[in-house]
């Protein structure tokens, strides 16, 4: 598990920041775009066609992790290519995972990974 050092007691401003943070990985395809994504940069147009969804969609999903500041991105031609600028995503992926599969140990085929 890795070292998590937070204050022992955030105030409501920074509280409402972290709550603002985990909401953003509280959408499924947000969660497979930076599954996608690791390890790569990858255009709107291989996203899209990775995850079977809209590209308004995709788009709009990443506009949230690009705004929270996950992402970067980079215009090449008329394309944009997207990829992630924050690791830490992962960490928290794998925390959230390794949960999952203790508790799935109990009975259920299913491991999570990302």
């Amino acid at each position: 598990m890795p070292d998590i050092t937070c204050e022992p007691k955030l105030d409501r401003a920074s509280l409402q920041k972290v709550a603002e943070l985990f909401r953003v990985f509280s959408e499924p395809t947000r969660l497979g775009i930076l599954q996608f994504l690791k390890g790569r940069s990858t255009s709107v147009n291989e996203i899209v066609e990775a995850l079977e969804t809209s590209q308004a969609n995709i788009s709009k999903q990443l506009r949230i992790l690009y705004d929270a500041d996950l992402l970067t991105r980079e215009q090449k031609g008329n394309q944009v290519f997207y990829s992630i600028k924050e690791d830490m995503v992962f960490d928290l992926c794998c925390i959230v995972c390794d949960k999952l599969n203790r508790s799935a140990q109990a009975g259920a085929d299913s491991f999570y990974q990302i």
